[in-house]
């Protein structure tokens, strides 16, 4: 069978010239969805990675001596108060006792010691005993009186180190580290383990101390974290910076989330004034062959090109400063294949 190749390239090409000479009213109208272009305030931004951190993350210590008995396993929920870990006491049990025997003693001393001080003022009262005898009478009851005072000290610490040797939660949190293990022997100071406070939050980022000026207390950024999109207020801005980095410490309040601490965030911060003008949401920009453009639908129900910048972006929105107002529809869904001047049809 034969075939005239320069008969089957003009079959092949005439389809394609029909659809090239095909202007764009010859399309049917295109299914779309709009949204409203808007006045907004806003403000240039940038991004910063930050942290998700607790407000309560401590290595908690053992405030007396001896053998670990008991810890706490890792993953525990603990409330403020509860015991989690123990160190023997049978050594403190000892100087408790010690410490109250001397105490009653001491007391029992002192009961001697005034009623000998009376018997003494009496003899002097009727001179049959020299005031310095009873002076130096006084003297002993005074220095037994400081010594009960002394062993009543003594017995209250030796009480509160019994006390100590439960180690308590200082705060409800979750056990994320043992750092000592059952059977260690250890000194006063020794860390047994972590603990971590997972409800009260911050996220902590560094900023930058050219954009100080457009920080405000208070003031709400969108955060992105865990994949979702947050808007949390700024709790404070450390107003010292570090002499390397340049930097300073931004911590935005974030108990009312349920966040991982931990989890990285990417944090929108202003680092300039903020203006006012008309903006149209970022998911109606079409990026294509390097341009960057939107679709407004006009009143006949056309499609209308307007050049944008996507890089001028503030968050969802996209600044535009010219070609568009306010109450325009824009394209929002189905740009992606629509040429200028087709017309379209509002999606129900």
């Amino acid at each position: 069978m034969r075939i005239f190749l320069p008969n089957l390239m003009k079959i092949l090409t005439l389809p394609m010239l029909v659809m090239a000479t095909a202007s764009a009213q010859d399309f049917p109208p295109a299914q779309v969805e709009v949204a409203a272009a808007e006045n907004r305030v806003m403000a240039p931004m940038m991004s910063v990675s930050g942290t998700v951190v607790s407000l309560n993350d401590s290595q908690i210590a053992t405030e007396v001596e001896g053998i670990l008995t008991t810890v706490a396993p890792v993953g525990s929920n603990v409330s403020e108060g509860d015991v989690i870990a123990t160190i023997d006491s049978r050594l403190l049990d000892i100087a408790l006792r010690r410490a109250n025997a001397a105490l009653k003693r001491l007391e029992a001393d002192l009961v001697f010691r005034n009623q000998d001080v009376e018997r003494f003022r009496d003899l002097a009262n009727r001179d049959n005993a020299s005031k310095s005898r009873l002076q130096e009478v006084i003297a002993q009851r005074d220095m037994v009186e400081q010594d009960v005072l002394d062993a009543r000290a003594q017995l209250e610490q030796a009480q509160g180190d019994k006390n100590r040797a439960q180690i308590r939660a200082p705060f409800s949190g979750t056990v994320v580290a043992r750092l000592a293990n059952k059977g260690e022997y250890l000194n006063v100071g020794a860390t047994v383990l972590r603990l971590v406070d997972t409800r009260n939050i911050e996220v902590a980022l560094p900023a930058p101390l050219t954009i100080i000026p457009f920080l405000k207390t208070g003031m709400t950024v969108d955060v992105e974290v865990a994949g979702l999109n947050l808007q949390l207020p700024i709790r404070t801005v450390v107003l010292v910076g570090d002499q390397i980095s340049r930097m300073v410490e931004v911590r935005l309040d974030a108990a009312q989330t349920n966040l991982i601490t931990g989890t990285p965030a990417t944090v929108q911060l202003p680092r300039g004034e903020t203006v006012e003008g008309v903006a149209v949401p970022r998911d109606a920009v079409v990026l294509k062959s390097g341009s960057m453009f939107v679709f407004r639908v006009n009143d006949d129900m056309t499609a209308e090109r307007v050049p944008v910048d996507v890089r001028q972006a503030v968050g969802l929105w996209v600044p535009v400063p010219t070609g568009i107002a306010a109450g325009d529809k824009i394209v929002v869904r189905g740009a992606e294949r629509l040429q200028p001047g087709q017309s379209v049809a509002l999606a129900q």
